[in-house]
């Protein structure tokens, strides 16, 4: 992959004019990263761009910002963080999923909560499962400013709830967003590397349960 690091809007129009680009990260540590990203998708070469904000979790967006992103990853970045958030970008610039690997497409219902919120929690749909973590869909005022979240829910005929600490890896403009799990009980993360294991993923199918109470 091919790399033109800018540090202002500028620069970055300038480039743009000469050249096209599969994608456009912005850094929300920029000034005013909201214009930036509003006159680089009014160009021609950008008009197709995936457009990606790099955003501290505390940080509330501009609502140009929100309407313009496709995808936000969130800080402090980490191998782990950019992966997960890749792998949606890629999905989003293919098309389509990546096969042979160990996800499995859901309609799961569970519960999410802010971390360390004594709450029920808010209703979401776990619409991609994996051991490392899940593609959620929900409503955008649902997702926590903090980045960290609680999330309970169970596998189809399995009566054990599952309960995980997770940290907010993504999330797009589509109700859409990516989970990692931090923390699980070792005895649930072997129950669900197994069923995992004992349903693999295919074409057109998807797999439902109830929530976590």
């Amino acid at each position: 992959m091919e790399l033109d690091h800018c540090g202002e809007t500028f620069s970055a129009l300038s480039q743009a004019l000469e050249h096209h680009y599969d994608s456009i990260i912005i850094d929300d540590s920029m000034e005013e990263p909201h214009v930036a990203l509003q006159k680089l998708v009014e160009l021609p070469s950008c008009s197709t761009s995936v457009r990606i904000v790099l955003a501290d979790p505390s940080t509330t967006l501009h609502p140009v910002f929100r309407a313009s992103t496709q995808v936000v990853l969130y800080k402090p970045l980490s191998a782990d963080r950019v992966r997960h958030g890749l792998r949606a970008v890629r999905n989003l610039m293919t098309r389509e999923r990546r096969r042979g690997n160990s996800r499995i497409t859901t309609t799961l219902i569970a519960r999410m909560s802010p971390a360390h919120s004594r709450g029920t929690g808010k209703q979401i749909t776990i619409t991609d499962l994996s051991e490392t973590g899940a593609a959620i869909r929900c409503d955008l005022d649902q997702l926590p400013a903090s980045g960290g979240v609680t999330l309970d829910f169970s596998l189809p005929n399995e009566p054990e709830i599952i309960h995980a600490t997770a940290e907010l890896v993504w999330q797009d403009n589509k109700e859409r967003a990516g989970i990692r799990f931090l923390d699980m009980p070792s005895q649930a993360r072997k129950q669900l590397a197994r069923w995992i294991k004992e349903h693999p993923s295919k074409a057109g199918r998807s797999i439902g349960a109830r929530a976590g109470k």
